[in-house]
C-alpha cells in the first residue's frame, strides 16, 4: 500500500504542475476519474479494472476511495459516484489540496466572499449557515460595505464568521454552526481546517496575466457547484454570464483600436481620502465594453498599483473613470468628478478627459470584483465607450435581469441605480454621441 500511495503521490505533483489555467479547458480533478478524461462513466471503471490487471498504468484520480490503493473498492466508489449516491468525494481543490468532503452538504460555511457570492447565485441560501456579512448596515442589499447582499438575499439567515475590519474568522462561531464543508482561503485553509475538523476548500484560482477575471469566476463557479453538488446550476449560470457579456463583445470585438477610447481607471477613488492615483492594469469592463486600459502597459502584476498625476498627464486618457462614490452624494473625503475636472496639474496638462469632460463613475469595485456587477458595468461602460453602438442595450432591463440571476431577488438594479444617484442619471440622460 505504501508504495502505490507513493506512487501517486509522485503523479499527483507532477500533474499538477500542468493544470490548464482557462475556463474553457477547466474540470475540476475528482479522484475516480481513473482514465483521466474530464468525465466519470464506465470506461473509468474499465480503465481502473486495466490497473486492477496490471495491463494500465496508475493515473493520478485512479484511487477513488484514495486509500492509497488502486482495488474493487474503486469500483465501487465510481459507480457511486456515477449515480450521484457517493458517501464522499474526493477532489483537488484550487490551491491544489487534496480535500475529501461529505455527501451530502446540508451545511455550509463561507469565509471567501466572492464564494459567498456564487453559493447565492447557486441558489444556496437553504445551506449557507455562516459567512462574511454586513451586520452593522442597515440591511439593505447592496449595503455601504458592499457585503450585505448576500445577506438580503438570504433573508438575514446567515451568521457573520469574519470580523469587522478585515480581521480574521470567528473559528469558535464557526465550530458552533457545525459546518459540513467550509470555503476557505489558501492562507488559512489547513490551519481551518486542523481548528475546526470540517473539511475546508479553496475555490479560488489564483488569477495570471494571461487568466481573464471571467476565465477566474467560470472556474470557481464550476468548482464550487461540483462541492456542492448543484454542477447543472453552476454550467448554467456560467452559461448565462457568458451571454450577457456577448451582448457587448460581439459588438466591441470588432472596433477598430484607432476608435477605441483610451481610459484611465481610478480604481479607490470612492473608498480612500481623495485618491485618483491608485490603479490597476487589470480591469476586464474597460477592454470588454472597446476601450483601452492606460495602466496595463505599465503593470507588473495584476495587483494594484499607485502613480502620479503627472504620469496620468502622460497617458492622456480620453476617459478618467472614478470608482463611484458609497453615497449620494458622495462624502466629504471622496474623490468626485469636479475634483478631476478642477485639478490644475489635469488643466495645465492638457489632459483629453478634462479638456471634453469626459469623466465618469463606475461601479464594479465593491470589496472585491463582485461578479454580478462586473457584467453589468461592461455593458455600462459600453454606452459610455460607443454610445451610438449600444443605444438600443437596455441596462435597467438587463441589470435586473444579471442581479435577478445572483440574488433571485426582483429590481435590484434599479434600487441600486437610485441609491446611486450617477446610474440613474446614465439611463435617464445615455450619451447620444461620443465625448472623447
Amino acid at each position: 500500500m505504501r508504495q502505490m500511495a507513493c506512487v501517486l503521490a509522485m503523479i499527483l505533483c507532477m500533474s499538477l504542475t500542468a493544470m490548464p489555467t482557462t475556463a474553457q479547458d477547466y474540470t475540476p480533478s475528482i479522484f475516480g476519474n481513473a482514465n483521466m478524461d474530464d468525465t466519470i462513466d464506465e470506461d473509468d471503471i474499465e480503465y481502473a479494472r486495466g490497473i486492477i490487471d496490471g495491463t494500465n498504468e496508475v493515473t493520478e484520480l485512479a484511487d477513488a476511495d484514495y486509500d492509497g490503493d488502486v482495488d474493487e473498492d474503486d469500483i465501487a466508489q465510481i459507480e457511486l459516484i456515477m449515480s450521484g449516491v457517493e458517501n464522499e468525494l474526493t477532489l483537488i481543490d484550487m490551491a491544489d489540496r487534496i480535500v475529501t468532503i461529505p455527501r451530502p452538504i446540508e451545511r455550509v460555511v463561507s469565509t471567501s466572499l466572492g464564494t459567498t457570492r456564487i453559493i447565492v447565485a447557486l441558489d444556496g441560501c437553504d445551506r449557507l449557515k455562516g459567512s462574511e456579512i454586513d451586520s452593522s448596515g442597515n440591511g439593505d442589499w447592496a449595503g455601504a460595505s458592499c457585503v450585505g447582499e448576500h445577506q438580503f438575499a438570504c433573508g438575514g439567515a446567515i451568521t457573520d464568521v469574519v470580523d469587522i475590519g478585515w480581521g480574521g474568522t470567528k473559528v469558535e462561531t464557526i465550530a458552533e454552526l457545525e459546518p459540513d464543508v467550509i470555503f476557505g482561503s489558501a492562507s488559512d485553509a489547513d490551519a481551518l481546517q486542523d481548528k475546526i475538523g470540517a473539511p475546508v476548500v479553496v475555490s479560488s484560482p489564483s488569477r495570471t496575466e494571461n487568466m481573464t477575471i471571467m476565465e477566474q469566476w467560470a472556474q470557481q463557479i464550476i468548482f464550487t457547484g461540483v462541492v456542492l453538488g448543484r454542477d447543472a446550476e453552476a454550467e448554467d449560470l456560467v452559461s448565462f454570464m457568458e451571454d450577457k457579456l456577448a451582448m457587448v463583445t460581439e459588438i466591441s470585438s470588432n472596433i477598430d483600436d484607432a476608435e477605441k477610447p483610451r481610459v484611465y481607471f481610478a480604481a479607490r477613488a470612492g473608498s480612500h481620502t481623495y485618491d485618483i492615483l491608485t490603479t490597476t492594469g487589470y480591469y476586464d469592463p474597460i477592454e470588454l465594453a472597446g476601450g483601452i486600459n492606460v495602466a496595463k502597459e505599465d503593470a507588473v502584476s495584476t495587483s494594484e498599483f499607485t502613480i502620479s498625476k503627472e504620469q496620468i498627464v502622460l497617458w492622456d486618457p480620453d476617459i478618467i473613470l472614478l470608482k463611484g462614490h458609497k453615497s449620494n452624494p458622495p462624502l466629504e473625503n471622496q474623490y468626485t468628478i469636479e475634483m478631476a475636472l478642477s485639478d490644475p496639474v489635469f488643466q495645465d496638462g492638457g489632459v483629453n478627459a478634462v479638456e471634453s469632460g469626459a469623466v465618469y463613475y463606475c461601479m464594479a469595485t465593491c470589496r472585491g470584483y463582485p461578479i454580478q456587477r462586473y457584467i453589468i458595468e461592461t455593458m455600462y461602460l459600453a454606452k459610455i465607450f460607443h454610445p451610438e453602438e449600444f443605444s438600443d442595450l437596455d441596462l435597467e432591463k438587463e441589470g435586473n435581469e444579471i442581479l435577478e440571476k445572483f440574488t433571485h431577488e426582483d429590481d435590484l438594479f434599479s434600487w441600486l441605480a437610485d441609491d446611486k444617484g450617477y446610474i440613474r442619471d446614465l439611463i435617464e440622460d445615455p450619451p447620444v454621441a461620443k465625448s472623447w
